[in-house]
């Protein structure tokens, strides 16, 4: 899915990270411009023989971007051991030398782009490589940790050959060895007085994986992608024996340890109180901050922004309930509906609608599959699933599909149809696909505040296009959703960088007039996930203030569909890239 993809790309980038300084000679343009080709080129290549799991989700055929698949070994990814931490070390100082030699005012504009773009997630890992900062990533972070994703990330896995099983067979061997790796990495926290675990929550999750056993979709989906390959009765039943019995020797004890580890753990050295509670931990926020957002703003600076928004869309908000108490009725009482009763209808309006307010990508071949009955219950309500750079196959969307757990006529439903799909991440990704040539930017640039903010931005915008929901409506859902989130990030901020108790958050809460049900887990799944919702919020920030500055200097001259092309074209990026496009828009446009 798409986070899965993206926090398996973290582990393995941080191998490439290094501080660009610049200066080379401009007199040899071209030649400059050939070299920084070629260091990009090998930065990707290096990047997918270090990872069996990008290498093959992210390629087809690797062989024809240069990527010698025989120097990767078939592992979730490298142990977390010191000897890895030492390795990687020494690649980041090889990257280093190598970049800091290029000339950025020697390079294209498109070169420029990706430039900054590394240098970016260069700087950002040198200071996270920063002693300091030791045993403080969070690999079994309760909603993203790797115990969350490698189940997801199997039950998706695409088998195109009769190798790729044999692969995925030892894939699967090399669970229990990464995740003992994890675990050795946490008692280490808990001894360094760097635990901050949502151990009850992590437990929980892997007891219903064990619980699941055979039954999980891990082997559900593989089973069904073995049979699709037709490799004849015999070899297709020795498979899935294989396959089940490295499943039950390896990931299902894997799980299981997990579960022992939580409950070994002494809570006591467990902090709760969020990451200003820790040494250095207000410091490890920023650069947390820092990487969620893609900004060079400091938290003060983000949070007048989420602030002044919180209060302009409570504003609008308002606005709508004065002149109509109904609308406001109807959407707390979650009355308001759209006419669709399934999601290829709400697709296929989308792809129709926005043709005039989005650059073409051309047609989008794609499926929509259920999450597995498993995978759905831990409350996911829908992801995309990145596609091979080189890839053939249909594009997929997955929806939670259990009972109640969507209402497809709801407003929320439909905008969350719109951000994984049209015009959301799948077109997103579209866009990047066919307009970005650099396959390091496309796989490998990991800016969740420009592609979760971006998502948030569209599945708001995208509401404009439905019919049979009064104006009111519209605009009193995108209001709300926009308080909610600030409040949200705000809360984030307040508790990891400001040392908010539980209390303290729930008044904030409670004096801007957002009730949750349940204060405790709220703060809990906020404290043990730091940033985790920042990327969706601020990111949105950001765009809808270069949008609101567009508009204001372009005035009748504003286009939707330019400025939409405007933030696409850099893909993934930080904002100064983004924010660059779209003053470059400006003048074009003026």
């Amino acid at each position: 899915m798409y986070e899965t993809l993206k926090r398996l790309t973290v582990l393995t980038l941080s191998a490439v990270m290094a501080l660009s300084i610049g200066g080379c000679s401009k007199k040899d343009n071209k030649e400059e411009q050939k070299k920084f080709d070629e260091f990009m080129k090998q930065e990707f290549v290096e990047s997918m023989e270090q990872s069996y799991p990008n290498t093959h989700i992210i390629l087809e055929n690797p062989k024809n971007y240069g990527v010698d698949t025989s120097k990767t070994k078939i592992q979730i990814d490298k142990e977390m051991t010191e000897a890895t931490f030492k390795e990687n070390k020494e690649l980041t100082d090889k990257s280093a030398k190598a970049f800091e030699e290029f000339d950025r005012d020697a390079l294209t504009d498109e070169q420029k782009d990706t430039y900054d773009i590394y240098k970016y997630m260069l700087d950002y890992t040198v200071k996270m490589n920063d002693s300091k900062f030791e045993y403080m990533s969070m690999p079994l972070e309760s909603m993203t940790g790797m115990h969350t994703q490698l189940p997801t990330m199997f039950s998706d896995w695409t088998l195109r050959n009769e190798q790729d099983v044999k692969d995925v067979i030892e894939l699967m061997k090399s669970v229990k060895p990464y995740m003992d790796s994890i675990l050795d990495y946490t008692k280490k926290q808990e001894e360094n007085g760097t635990l901050m675990l949502d151990i009850k929550s992590v437990k929980e999750y892997c007891e219903k994986v064990v619980k699941e056993d055979v039954n999980s979709s891990v082997l559900t989906g593989l089973n069904e992608s073995i049979d699709n390959l037709k490799l004849g009765d015999e070899k297709t039943k020795q498979y899935k024996a294989d396959l089940k019995k490295a499943f039950q020797e390896y990931f299902l004890p894997a799980y299981s340890d997990i579960i022992k580890a939580m409950d070994d753990l002494d809570s006591s050295k467990n902090n709760t109180m969020g990451l200003s509670h820790m040494k250095n931990g207000k410091a490890y926020y920023e650069l947390l901050f820092q990487q969620a957002t893609g900004t060079d703003k400091s938290v003060e600076e983000i949070k007048k922004e989420l602030t002044s928004m919180s209060r302009s869309s409570l504003l609008g908000a308002q606005a709508v309930i004065s002149k109509n108490k109904k609308a406001y009725d109807s959407y707390v009482n979650g009355e308001i509906k759209t006419k669709y009763k399934d999601f290829e209808s709400m697709l296929k309006d989308l792809d129709t609608d926005i043709k005039d307010d989005f650059p073409s990508v051309g047609k989008l071949d794609y499926q929509i599959k259920p999450i597995g009955e498993d995978l759905a219950s831990g409350g996911v309500a829908a992801y995309f699933n990145i596609p091979a750079l080189d890839g053939t196959t249909p594009k997929q969307i997955r929806v939670n599909m259990l009972k109640d757990a969507l209402d497809v006529q709801a407003l929320e439903t439909f905008s969350t149809v719109a951000h994984e799909g049209i015009p959301g991440h799948m077109y997103q990704i579209a866009y990047a696909y066919k307009n970005v040539k650099d396959p390091w930017r496309n796989s490998l640039a990991n800016y969740l505040g420009y592609t979760e903010g971006y998502a948030t931005y569209v599945e708001l915008y995208a509401l404009k296009y439905l019919n049979g929901v009064s104006e009111d409506a519209v605009k009193l859902q995108q209001n709300m959703v926009v308080y909610q989130d600030c409040l949200v990030a705000l809360a984030d901020i307040g508790i990891h960088y400001e040392g908010w108790t539980e209390q303290e958050t729930q008044s904030f809460l409670e004096e801007n007039g957002l009730g949750v049900s349940d204060i405790s887990t709220f703060y809990n799944q906020i404290q043990a996930n730091p940033t985790a919702f920042i990327s969706y919020y601020v990111g949105y920030v950001q765009l809808a203030n270069l949008k609101t500055d567009a508009q204001d200097e372009l005035k009748d001259k504003f286009n939707d569909k330019d400025f939409h092309e405007a933030i696409l074209k850099s893909g993934s990026a930080p904002f100064s890239v983004v924010e660059k496009n779209v003053k470059a828009y400006i003048e074009a446009a003026k």
